[in-house]
């Protein structure tokens, strides 16, 4: 519903949203070429998965889902539920560095102990790209609301498309869930990677540690901290907002505590249906 306003409000509305769009375009301005154009690429992503989720979302009951983040939850989708997510992530450094993800997920009611999904992923660094598949299955073991424990195990491989060698890994997972009081659920995962690495097959323990709380009824914050054995250390942390019931929006900041200690900023959409 629009609101009717007077020409004199409408005057100086026009002029505090010009003086507005110069301050924020004077401050665009001042960023260097590289964080510029990863900023402009995020806000571009966050416009077109809220728009084609926004759509989908006028058919579909949704919640929350997992989106960018890498620790994993002990639940399913409820059966005969979907959620779809999408993120981008680019580096705060390299503006050349970044990755696009699309994963889509169900619970189909005959198997209402088994999610199915799958995740399709572009990644890209210095004009070079590599795109990834990666078949995805989870199933619950332990469900118990009295206790506020969910269990589950997942697992998943890894195939890309643009390379001679296509099978690029696997991995297994066991996520735990722990729902400590209303408004805060920590989770907890133990696995195990397999990596083809050009001709260098490793085997290593992974590990994650996690949390969501609830601050308000449309924000959750939600960080982790993961790694895997003798490889990848990071965390990762941000606010999720919740538009309505049905949409969700994801703005995370994540760095590596390996190497060169690299920084990213990943903003995504998730819609459950």
């Amino acid at each position: 519903m629009h609101k009717h306003h007077t020409p004199k409000r409408q005057d100086g509305f026009a002029k505090y949203r010009a003086r507005h769009y110069r301050g924020a375009r004077h401050t665009l301005l001042l960023l260097p070429p590289a964080k510029r154009r990863a900023l402009q690429r995020n806000l571009i992503f966050i416009d077109v998965s809220l728009g084609a989720v926004l759509l989908i979302a006028l058919f579909s009951k949704a919640h929350a889902a997992g989106g960018a983040y890498v620790v994993d939850d002990g639940a399913v989708n409820a059966p005969g539920e979907c959620n779809v997510d999408a993120w981008y992530s680019a580096n705060r450094h390299a503006g050349s560095s970044h990755n696009t993800t699309l994963s889509p997920a169900c619970t189909f009611s005959a198997m209402p102990w088994m999610q199915w999904g799958a995740t399709l992923a572009r990644a890209a660094d210095a004009g070079t790209g590599e795109t990834q598949v990666s078949p995805q299955v989870k199933a619950q073991l332990l469900s118990r609301e009295d206790l506020g424990l969910e269990l589950a195990i997942a697992a998943g491989a890894h195939i890309a498309l643009d390379r001679q060698h296509a099978f690029d890994g696997a991995d297994f997972n066991l996520p735990l869930t722990w729902q400590a009081m209303d408004a805060l659920r920590l989770n907890l995962n133990a696995g195990w990677n397999h990596a083809y690495n050009d001709g260098a097959q490793q085997h290593r323990l992974t590990w994650g540690t996690g949390f969501e709380y609830q601050l308000a009824e449309g924000l959750t914050l939600i960080g982790e901290r993961y790694g895997q054995e003798g490889g990848e250390q990071a965390w990762q942390a941000g606010p999720r907002f919740h538009i309505g019931k049905r949409v969700d929006v994801d703005v995370v900041v994540g760095r590596s505590l390996i190497g060169e200690r690299a920084q990213w900023l990943t903003t995504g959409a998730t819609l459950r249906f």
